[in-house]
C-alpha cells in the first residue's frame, strides 16, 4: 500500500532530483529505501516516521523522524544507484523531509477525518490486511477502477488526519 502512496510522490522526486543534476531515474530507488526502512522501522515497534508523514505538521529537515530514516535510505541508494556516501546523505537529506510534508499537506488539505489510514498502513507493511479494503483505497485513490469506493485523495489522505495531533 506504502508503494502505491509513494507512487504519487513521483513528479515532485523527479524534479527533486533533476534540481540536483541527478538521474531521475533514482525515484525507484528513493521509494525502495524509504520502504525498507519504514518496514525496518514498523517490525521494530517503531511507527514514529509513519506519524510524521501523515502529521499535518510540517516537517523540518532535521527532525528526528528524518534523522532515524536517512542513515537507512541513504545505504539503500549507495547500493542501488552506485554512489557515493555524500551523494546518497544529500539526496536523502533533500528526499525525505520533501515526502513528508508531500503527505502532510493533504492530510491538511483534506475535507474529513477518519482514523483507518495509518492502521492499514503500518498493517500493510508488516504484511497483513488493514481495516480498509487495499484494493478499495488504491483504486480509489489512483483511479485504477479496481475499488468500489468513492473516495478521492483527499479522504484518503485525511484518514490519518486526527491520528496523531
Amino acid at each position: 500500500m506504502l508503494d502505491q502512496l509513494l507512487k504519487l510522490a513521483e513528479g515532485p522526486l523527479q524534479e527533486m532530483l533533476a534540481g540536483m543534476n541527478q538521474d531521475t531515474a533514482g525515484v525507484s530507488a528513493i521509494k525502495d529505501s524509504l520502504t525498507n526502512s519504514l518496514q525496518k522501522g514498523v517490525a521494530s515497534g517503531d511507527t514514529s516516521a509513519i506519524q510524521e508523514m501523515f502529521s499535518g505538521k510540517e516537517t523540518s529537515p532535521g527532525s528526528p523522524a528524518i534523522n532515524n530514516l536517512q542513515g537507512d535510505v541513504s545505504q539503500g541508494l549507495m547500493e542501488k544507484l552506485g554512489i557515493s556516501n555524500e551523494q546518497a546523505m544529500g539526496i536523502a537529506a533533500a528526499a525525505l523531509p520533501m515526502i513528508m510534508n508531500f503527505f502532510n499537506k493533504r492530510v491538511n488539505d483534506a475535507p474529513q477525518d477518519n482514523n483507518d489510514i495509518m492502521s492499514s498502513i503500518v498493517s500493510s507493511l508488516q504484511g497483513g490486511q488493514g481495516k480498509v479494503g487495499t484494493a478499495d483505497l488504491l483504486g480509489s485513490l489512483l483511479g485504477g477502477g479496481g475499488g468500489k469506493g468513492g473516495m478521492d485523495l483527499g479522504g484518503l489522505m485525511n484518514m490519518g488526519k486526527g491520528l496523531f495531533k
